[in-house]
């Protein structure tokens, strides 16, 4: 008895799922590893590469502008050509590329859930 209940407890649970753009309940194995069902993978994928640029780039760009007039300010504290700053400039972007793409599948999880 105990092995029965368990097992209709996992097929609801296990088997289908929401897709997380439009809401429609698919078979897990229909959705990817976003959530996102056949329909809605092309568009999300769009939006998804729109804004985890602008996003990266909103997180960057304070970052530069700081090290630029941090760099001409300060001459004395100037250790590392400004060339060197590539790298930690490059990391930022990288970062806010990642947290852009939460952001994006975040907003569109809180978009259909409203």
């Amino acid at each position: 008895m105990i092995g029965s209940r368990r097992q209709s407890v996992e097929e609801l649970h296990f088997k289908g799922g929401a897709c997380d753009a439009c809401g429609q309940v698919f078979p897990k194995d229909q959705l990817d590893e976003d959530q996102w069902c056949e329909a809605c993978r092309p568009l999300m994928q769009r939006r998804m590469r729109r804004w985890r640029h602008f996003i990266a780039a909103l997180i960057t760009f304070p970052f530069a502008v700081w090290v630029v007039i941090w760099t001409g300010r300060f001459p004395q504290f100037d250790y590392l050509p400004r060339f060197a700053w590539l790298l930690p400039l490059s990391a930022a972007y990288y970062l806010g590329f990642r947290i852009g793409r939460e952001v994006v599948k975040g907003y569109g999880r809180w978009r259909r859930g409203r």
